[in-house]
């Protein structure tokens, strides 16, 4: 691995530096979201329970962090309220939980876009070494140009790589953030109705 860094040239630093990036927030996002994933038909089941209780109606998971049990929760704590100001409560709580699914997102998404030009630079800053190479020599054997080849294919493929890693993962959450923020506003829409029936 130290030896492949070394033929890539020092365009491997920074496509490193993404490739640990991608990874951490990956796994930082995958437990985040497993956390949010509830089903809609639970959550409404215990809105329902929390409600039938009387008093002060929570829900039992109410801390979760999942969007559709904060959007319950936030519902439930505005019982007995008007719609409207009920309604403004809910979707304050569902934009909050979106911002919060979100988060890091953008940085995995950068790291695609950018990652296959750090590769491509590195593609460039190669050849540019080989043909000095050959200025200098004054003859185009492999072993004069060698080198340069060697840190244009190491970064290029270095980068496609990280930046193929990166946008598989950007694209796997923000679909994700969608069905979790759907399943919020399925879950927002029933309790709303059972807390603050239209008149």
């Amino acid at each position: 691995m130290i030896e492949l860094i070394r033929q890539g040239g020092i365009l491997m630093y920074p496509l490193g530096l993404c490739s640990v990036l991608t990874v951490a927030i990956f796994l930082e996002r995958l437990w985040r979201f497993l956390l949010a994933d509830r089903d809609p038909a639970l959550v409404i089941a215990e809105a329902r329970r929390a409600l039938a209780e009387g008093g002060n109606p929570r829900p039992r998971w109410e801390d979760r962090p999942a969007p559709a049990v904060r959007a319950a929760g936030a519902a439930l704590s505005r019982a007995g309220e008007r719609r409207s100001v009920v309604e403004d409560h809910v979707r304050s709580t569902l934009s909050r939980e979106a911002l919060r699914l979100g988060a890091n997102l953008g940085i995995v998404g950068t790291i695609g876009n950018i990652a296959p030009f750090i590769g491509l630079l590195g593609t460039v800053t190669g050849i540019i070494r080989a043909f000095r190479a050959i200025s200098v020599v004054g003859t185009a054997g492999p072993a004069v140009v060698s080198a340069g080849i060697s840190e244009a294919l190491v970064t290029t493929a270095a980068g496609l790589s990280v930046g193929i890693v990166a946008v598989v993962a950007y694209n796997l959450f923000v679909v994700w953030q969608a069905r979790l923020m759907r399943r919020a506003e399925i879950v927002a829409t029933e309790v709303l109705s059972l807390v603050a029936p239209e008149a």
